[in-house]
Order: structure tokens, then C-alpha cells, then sequence
């Protein structure tokens, strides 16, 4: 990228208040973002450590806690008076592809005439409002899940699109909300072995959803339909689980909702997308196979809940685009930078597939493995990268109260380079960052993975404003400003 040289001796820094500013000369390295100014106050330090003894002495899986969980859920949904039975919901879980499949299924709803909202990993679509979501949940507490709903309701929504994930439904978070409609996206990875201990408890625990939907409250001329991925390993098992309606999508296989003849570009796809008595040739500017698999799941969703296949075929052409999801920033560089929330093994490894053909030169991956996580899925994704990256910079996530020098450590023993050959380890995700824009060419890609659209940033008890995407603009737009930026 740079026509001149920044040294690491000149790193740009931030201010108290979060934006970020120009070089500044003789800040070292030392000094990290990651520990002064810019985190939180300390005012519920107290408070924090009362939370933080009771959750030692109370296991997260322990009765008390998941009785409490289901208290605090039954509570909610009756003080809100029990808003979900107002509307049609549309739950999606699974180990990948959540997000933007709830996204993808708020949009089509919303060009099929349906007032929706959504509630996502990514942001909460109320009405015509939509709200970041902060929380680092996938599915909010039960409070706060009910206030939402209620607020739906009050602005006139029809519909719901929720992201449920397996933590929630192990602990209830989810009472009181009468799902119609089941969508599984996918489960691979052992995702979450931190709090599940077993991959068959992992996949128990999304099975909740699927056999609440004929125990739960019926709404009057609503069915309770599931839709599942033909291609996944345990399509099988759910499929065996009784609902009014079942229907399948698949990329691979035959499903009621499929593709055939897919061209796939850096800007979109193009396939014919066959679904019960009908198909049609269509262009989506989405990227990557794995997205063609949550486009799937979203249009099957829509089809079921009424939405006509003339208003899919023609909102599928102007589809947004999704907030952290092979998100592009662009200054015209002759290089590419992406952001993507690509964390886990399943993930990146999908990523990673649809930017190689896509890429001229390099592909360089700036990543770290979050706390809280497997290790075992650490070590899979710096495996995925040493095979398939031709540069690495290994830097911090968001480590939680774990260690980052121990997340760190851990990857680096799984990765077979040497650091200077292909490799590198930049603690300070800036400077990470930074390091791999200027060094990036033309032809080349800059994969920024891990956090998407997530604008805060946890280090041991402390919340970080960080978002990835702001990191690359403020860093392009410097470099442009000192005219180091060479462009297409």
C-alpha cells in the first residue's frame, strides 16, 4: 500500500474519547491502547466482583443458576404480557450463518409487505428503528428480549426474526415465546464445549428448539413448520423431530429449495434457484458458497411465512448488504480489505474459500482466538490459516479475562512458520491492523477476522471501544491523506 514507510515507532493512536487520531512520534508499543485512557470507568468495580464471586461459587449449569434463568424468563414475558403470541415468529439457529440469515429473512419479509423486526447477534430491527446490539449476545437476556418484542408490537410488526442460540435455550432465556417457525442453518465445530462439555450436549441443546414448536402456544391459522439444511450431518435427526410442515433447503443436495448452475464472482452470484413448482434465474450480491447456503435458509423462511415468489425474485438483486459479513472498505486501494466476524473454525474456513479465487496476490489474514472458547478451535483455526494463508498476523480478540499472551501461546504452537516467514504477532489489534494494510500490495487481500461488527472490545473486566471497520477506514484515509496510498 504505502508509497513511503511508517515505522512502528510512529503508531497512530486513539483519544479518550474513542476516535482515533493521527501519528504521533514516540508512542511505543509499550504504551498499549489495550490497557490505559480509553477503557471504562471503574465505578461497578464492587459490584462486579460480587457478580463475578457468586457465578464462582454458582456454576453456569448449576440448578440455582438455570433456575434463575428460568424465573428471570417467566417473569419477563409475563410483565411484558406475553407480546410474542401477537406475532409470528421466526427463530434461526445453528453454528454458523445466524446472523445473517435472520438479516437476509427481515429483509425478504420486509419487500414481501411484512412489517418485521429482527433480533440478531449483529443489531435489532424495530419497526423502522434499528438499534446496535452491544450486548455481545446472541440472544439478550429474557428482559431485555421481552421489551423488545413489546415494543414491536406496539409499532405495528406482524413478524419476528429471532437469533437463538444454545445457551439460551439451555437457560430458558426463550419462555414465553411461542416460535412457529424453526430454521437450522447448520451445526459443525465443536462450538461452545466451554459450557456444553460434549458435542452431543451442544446439539441436545439446539434440539430444544425444534421440539418446543408442538408444545408451545398455536396461533389461530399460523402452522408450526421447521426447515433444515438437506447437507448438514444431522439433518437426519431433526428431520425426525414432528412439526405441521417440513422443508429443506440445500446447496449440495436436492432440497424444495436449491441451486443449480451457480456462478459465483467478487461481487455477487448467479444460479437458478429452483423451489416447489417454480424456478428462476437470479443474481444476489452476496460472495462465497457459505452465503449461498444462508440465502437459501432465508428464502425458504420467507416462502413459508406467505411471501410470494415474484417479490423474492425481484428484492433478491437489491439485497443490503450485511454489517461485518465480507464486509468491504474501500478508498480505492489497489488492494482489498474485508471484515468479517469469522471466528470460529466452520466459519473461516468458508471465508477463506470464497477470498482465495478472488484474490490476485496475497491473502492476509489478521486474526485471534476469542476467550471463553475452545481451545480445540483455536488450534483448528490457526491450522485452517497455516494452510491456507500466505501471511498470518496473529493478534488479540476479544480475550475476556483469559490471558491473551496464553491464547496466543496456544496458537502459535499450532502454527508451523516461523515469525518474519509468512507469520507475525502483533498483540495490539491496531497496530495489527495497521501493519497489515501498509504492507499489503496490489492484487493482495487483507481478511480482518474475528469481530465483524462488533464495536466493543473486552479485556478482563474491561469494554473496549474497538470496531475492526472504523480501525480500516481511519487508517485508509490517513494514508491517503499523506498520500501513501496506492490506488487501482
Amino acid at each position: 500500500m504505502c508509497k513511503g514507510k511508517v515505522t512502528s515507532s510512529q503508531p497512530l493512536r486513539r483519544s479518550r474519547g474513542g476516535s482515533f487520531l493521527g501519528l504521533e512520534t514516540g508512542l511505543g508499543r509499550d504504551q498499549s491502547r489495550l490497557h490505559n485512557e480509553f477503557l471504562q470507568p471503574e465505578g461497578c468495580a464492587t459490584i462486579s466482583a460480587m457478580l463475578g464471586l457468586l457465578r464462582k461459587v454458582f456454576p453456569e449449569r448449576s440448578w440455582a443458576r438455570l433456575t434463575y434463568h428460568k424465573v428471570s424468563a417467566v417473569v419477563s414475558a409475563l410483565w411484558f404480557l406475553l407480546p410474542a403470541r401477537k406475532l409470528t415468529v421466526i427463530a434461526v439457529t445453528g453454528t454458523s450463518g445466524k446472523s445473517t440469515t435472520v438479516e437476509l429473512i427481515h429483509s425478504l419479509l420486509q419487500a414481501g409487505g411484512k412489517k418485521a423486526g429482527a433480533l440478531s447477534t449483529i443489531q435489532f430491527h424495530v419497526g423502522d428503528t434499528i438499534l446496535p446490539n452491544h450486548s455481545l449476545r446472541t440472544t439478550l437476556r429474557p428482559w431485555q428480549t421481552q421489551k423488545l418484542l413489546r415494543r414491536m408490537v406496539s409499532v405495528g410488526c406482524t413478524h419476528v426474526v429471532l437469533e437463538v442460540s444454545s445457551h439460551a435455550l439451555d437457560q430458558h432465556r426463550t419462555w414465553g415465546i411461542p416460535v412457529d417457525t424453526a430454521v437450522l442453518t447448520n451445526i459443525s465445530d465443536n462450538e461452545h464445549l466451554d459450557y456444553h462439555g460434549t458435542f452431543a450436549d451442544y446439539v441436545q441443546s439446539k434440539e430444544k428448539l425444534f421440539h418446543s414448536l408442538n408444545l408451545s402456544f398455536r396461533k389461530p391459522h399460523i402452522p408450526k413448520q421447521i426447515i433444515l439444511n438437506a447437507d448438514d450431518d444431522q439433518y437426519e435427526r431433526f428431520a425426525e423431530i414432528p412439526a405441521d410442515q417440513h422443508w429443506t433447503f440445500a446447496r449440495q443436495g436436492r432440497g424444495d429449495f436449491r441451486p443449480t448452475d451457480v456462478k459465483l464472482s467478487a461481487r455477487d452470484m448467479q444460479f437458478t434457484l429452483r423451489v416447489p413448482n417454480h424456478q428462476e434465474r437470479v443474481r444476489v450480491p452476496l460472495v462465497g458458497e457459505h452465503n449461498l447456503e444462508n440465502l437459501l435458509a432465508a428464502v425458504a423462511a420467507a416462502r413459508s411465512a406467505g411471501i410470494d415468489f415474484e417479490a423474492l425474485s425481484s428484492t433478491l438483486p437489491s439485497l443490503p448488504g450485511i454489517p461485518g459479513r465480507l464486509e468491504t472498505i474501500s478508498r480505492g486501494q489497489a488492494f482489498s480489505a474485508v471484515v468479517d466476524f469469522s471466528y470460529k473454525p466452520s466459519a473461516l474456513r468458508s471465508v477463506i474459500a470464497a477470498l482465495k479465487p478472488l484474490t490476485e496476490g496475497r491473502l492476509i489474514v489478521v486474526w485471534g482466538g476469542a476467550g471463553g472458547r475452545a481451545p480445540s478451535n483455536w488450534s483448528a483455526c490457526a491450522q485452517i490459516l497455516d494452510a491456507e494463508a500466505n501471511e498470518i498476523v496473529l493478534t488479540t480478540d476479544d480475550p475476556g479475562e483469559t490471558d491473551p499472551k496464553k491464547i496466543a501461546a496456544h496458537i502459535r504452537q499450532k502454527i508451523s512458520r516461523e515469525e518474519g516467514t509468512g507469520f507475525f504477532e502483533i498483540e495490539d489489534r491496531y497496530e495489527a491492523i495497521r501493519y497489515a494494510l501498509y504492507t499489503a500490495e496490489a492484487g493482495d487481500t487483507v481478511l480482518i477476522a474475528g469481530r465483524g461488527h462488533e464495536g466493543i472490545q473486552k479485556i478482563g473486566k474491561k469494554k473496549i471501544r474497538f470496531d475492526d471497520r472504523d480501525v480500516v477506514r481511519e487508517i485508509l484515509a490517513f494514508a491517503e491523506a499523506q498520500d501513501l496510498l496506492e490506488k487501482s
